[in-house]
This record gives structure tokens, C-alpha cells and sequence, in this order.
């Protein structure tokens, strides 16, 4: 196996981890309030992460990237963002979440031109007025029957966070794996008051059986610390440009389990709404200007904090 066919083999099995993420998380919805199940994946990743960074000798590196105030501005945005996720999916269902907590390739331009004064360019905008098409196709049935347009406002939020996640990422220049394993700890911190004082949360009374433990641990172990760490080792063979198309592969995936495990169903207009935000994220991976925006998204996690690695690609 060549290096660059082993850079795909690791970021496409990532990619197809992430995509699994939105089934774990519904499965994990049944047994508790999405405000503990976040904070739980994110306790359990933190574990992870610490005993990650001891292995490969960057512990001392991550404390202190946890005295850096940017570690903690990025974490709390990115904590807010996954609580809108877990919030909307909880009121609606996973192929919808998929959808609509992805939608930061296509917002970030608009993102970055309000914060940073970038310029947009004409792909750019197609594709988020093509994106922004796809979501009104995708949620307007909500609005027609006046039910479920909560679950999808705050899954819509959640995308707005993580794009102005990563353009305050991009500004503050937090660049490094050990940026990525500090950040999962501090949202952890960030989630714990949320999860104790809106969820309840009480370990000596949480009671999520075998299946909700099961899928605790693999978005926390799996779906996280994993797959980054493939994700990692995957991008120091491949470009931004190959590497950007992988978010389909997780868009495809987590909509594929929606449907299989969980029996889900989509009408014709969020299939065709499906299918314009698939377009306007493909135009987003072809404009070279967007390179590094569509690879942070196509993360999902921490991987968007390697971005300098990419760039050398």
C-alpha cells in the first residue's frame, strides 16, 4: 500500500465514523436528555484524549495549550454548537441532523466576510444560495404542518456556530493536535454545569443500559478520539482539494444508517433538498479559495485545527 492510497484508506474510514455518529446519537437519545449525552461523549473523549496525548508524550503540551485563552474561547463556541446539535436532533430525527449541522462549508464565506472582511467569490455564492435553497426545500414541510421547525432551527444554529467556530479558529491560529486534544477538554468542562444543572445529570442515578452505555462509548471513543487520530494520519498524505470530497462519504453514510437502523424516511422535498446542498458543497470542495474551510468541516470534530498541515499539501 502506497502512503498516499493509505492517506485515503485512514480519512475515509474517518469520514465513514463521523457519518455513523447521528445513529449512535439517536440510539443514546432514547436512554437520557441530549444535555448528558453530550456532556457524556465529551467526558469520555476527554479520558481518551488525555491517556492519547501521555502515549504520544504531548500531555505536558496539551496543560499547556489549557492556559491559552484562545483553547477556551474556541471550546466554549464549539461546545455551544454541540448542544444545539444534540438539542435539535432530539426533536427531530438523524437524517435531518446530518443535514442541517453540516451546513458550515456553505456558511462559512459568509462567516468569514463578517468577521475577517473576507471576499466571496462567485462560487462561493452559488453555492450558499444553492445550500440555502436545499435547507428551505429540507424544512419547510415543518413550517407548513407547524410542528418540528424547533429541532430544525436549532440544528441550522448549530452549523452557524461551527462556522464561526472556524473562522475565529483560523484567526487565533490554533494550528496543532495538541490544540485538538486540549479543545475536547475544555468543552468538556464548558458541558459539565449544563449537563448537572438542565440534565440532571447525577451518576449515582443515571441508569442507560447496556445499549446507552454502548453508544456513550463509541461516539466518545470511536467516533472521536479514533477517528481523529486516522483523520491525522491520513492528512499527511493527501490534499485538501481529495481530501475535502471525504465529507460526502460522511453526509452519505450517517443519511444510509438514518434510514437502515433507525427507519427513517424522506419525503420528496427534503430529497431534493438533499441532493441541492450536496451540489452546493460540491461547488464549495471545487473553488480553491474554500480548500481549507471544507477540510475543517469535513472533520467534524478537532481535525480542523491541523489546518497548516494541509496547507503545506
Amino acid at each position: 500500500m502506497t502512503e498516499r492510497t493509505g492517506g485515503f484508506l485512514f480519512t475515509t474510514i474517518a469520514s465513514i465514523l463521523w457519518g455513523t455518529v447521528f445513529a449512535a446519537v439517536g440510539v443514546g437519545l432514547k436512554y437520557t436528555n441530549p444535555y448528558n449525552l453530550v456532556f457524556l461523549r465529551f467526558l469520555t473523549a476527554s479520558i481518551f484524549a488525555l491517556f492519547f496525548a501521555l502515549i504520544l508524550g504531548k500531555l505536558r503540551s496539551v496543560v499547556t495549550e489549557l492556559r491559552c485563552g484562545s483553547t477556551w474561547v474556541l471550546g466554549g463556541v464549539y461546545a455551544l454548537g454541540f448542544v444545539l446539535q444534540y438539542l435539535g436532533q432530539s426533536m427531530t430525527d438523524a437524517s435531518e441532523a446530518v443535514l442541517l449541522s453540516n451546513l458550515a462549508p456553505i456558511l462559512v464565506p459568509i462567516v468569514a466576510l463578517l468577521i475577517l472582511r473576507d471576499a466571496v467569490t462567485l462560487v462561493q455564492k452559488g453555492a450558499t444560495v444553492l445550500g440555502l435553497l436545499g435547507l428551505l426545500l429540507i424544512v419547510s414541510p415543518k413550517f407548513t404542518s407547524g410542528s418540528g421547525y424547533l429541532g430544525d432551527f436549532m440544528l441550522v444554529a448549530s452549523s452557524v456556530t461551527y462556522a464561526i467556530f472556524i473562522v475565529l479558529s483560523k484567526r487565533l491560529g490554533t494550528v496543532s493536535v495538541e490544540s485538538a486534544l486540549s479543545m475536547i477538554v475544555s468543552i468538556t468542562v464548558f458541558l459539565t454545569p449544563l449537563a448537572m444543572l438542565l440534565g440532571g445529570f447525577n451518576p449515582l442515578v443515571l441508569r442507560l443500559g447496556a445499549e446507552g452505555w454502548l453508544s456513550v462509548l463509541y461516539i466518545g471513543i470511536v467516533c472521536s478520539v479514533v477517528a481523529i487520530a486516522l483523520y491525522l494520519q491520513g492528512l499527511r498524505s493527501i490534499s485538501a482539494s481529495q481530501s475535502a470530497t471525504l465529507l460526502f462519504v460522511e453526509l452519505l453514510t450517517g443519511l444510509l444508517l438514518a434510514a437502515t437502523l433507525l427507519g427513517e424516511s424522506l419525503s420528496l422535498s427534503e430529497a431534493t433538498g438533499i441532493l441541492a446542498i450536496l451540489a452546493a458543497m460540491g461547488l464549495s470542495a471545487l473553488d480553491g479559495r474554500s480548500k481549507e474551510v471544507v477540510l475543517a468541516v469535513t472533520s467534524r470534530t478537532m481535525n480542523h485545527l491541523t489546518g497548516h498541515n494541509v496547507a503545506e499539501n
